[in-house]
């Protein structure tokens, strides 16, 4: 009998086919990329750095990262390319010197005539004219200050009681306006009041003042004179405009 040989000799292992390796690495590799393109599309806008930028170029590439695993470094664009590319405008404004703006709105340019205030002048009354029935009195203005000063045109005349309240209506202008007149220091200019004698008409006079309160051209300010013996009669008071010196 035959002694038993226990010793069992290995089958030799079976290899499989290299086309089925093949084909189950290309179902692998078309999964993943798969999952990749989902992950990429699901991904919230705004994720990445690169398509927040709108660059074309750059979402490719962060597109090819994502297929491959492989970290890209972030696109060297300035960070003020997006700025720089907007057109910019200017304020119409700006091109106005600030200096030719301010004198085109007060007037202030060289050479400009300084007009007569009322801290440069003094008031006072010429003498009284009485004749045909007329009475004429230069209201005077003189140039009390250091330096030269102008007045055109016509004075503001009203009459005022002793309690700084007014009588009747204030004076009508008389006659065309003059020219300028140029007041260096020391000067006057005067402008002409006039109204009817007592008795003249059948108008009465009015009260008599115990001030006479005056506008100097171009003055919004006021200056007074005692009016001595002038009164209105006739319901005529009128004011001629400034001329060069006292008056008669």
């Amino acid at each position: 009998m035959a002694q038993r040989n226990d010793t069992t000799t290995p089958r030799p292992r079976r290899s499989r086919p290299w086309p089925l390796c093949a084909l189950v690495l290309g179902a692998l590799a078309v999964m993943t990329a798969c999952g990749a393109d989902t992950a990429d599309q699901s991904a919230p806008p705004g994720a990445s750095g690169a398509s927040d930028s709108g660059d074309p170029a750059a979402s490719s590439v962060t597109r090819s990262a994502a297929h491959t695993g492989r970290t890209v470094p972030p696109a060297s664009h300035p960070a003020s390319s997006g700025s720089a590319s907007r057109p910019v405008t200017h304020s119409a404004s700006a091109s106005v010197p600030s200096s030719a703006t301010a004198a085109h709105t007060t007037g202030s340019r060289p050479g400009a005539r300084r007009v007569c205030s009322t801290e440069q002048l003094r008031l006072s009354l010429g003498r009284k004219d009485v004749g045909a029935g007329n009475v004429y009195m230069p209201l005077v203005l003189t140039n009390k200050s250091t330096g030269t000063c102008t007045l055109t045109g016509f004075p503001g005349v009203s009459l005022l009681d002793s309690a700084g309240s007014a009588i009747g209506d204030p004076a009508t202008r008389r006659g065309a306006s003059r020219s300028a007149v140029s007041l260096a220091p020391g000067a006057s200019a005067s402008a002409m009041l006039h109204t009817l004698n007592e008795g003249t008409s059948d108008t009465p006079c009015r009260r008599a003042p115990a001030r006479i309160r005056a506008y100097p051209p171009d003055s919004f300010s006021s200056m007074t004179v005692p009016a001595g013996s002038f009164r209105v009669c006739g319901g005529v008071f009128e004011v001629e405009s400034v001329h060069s010196g006292k008056g008669a």
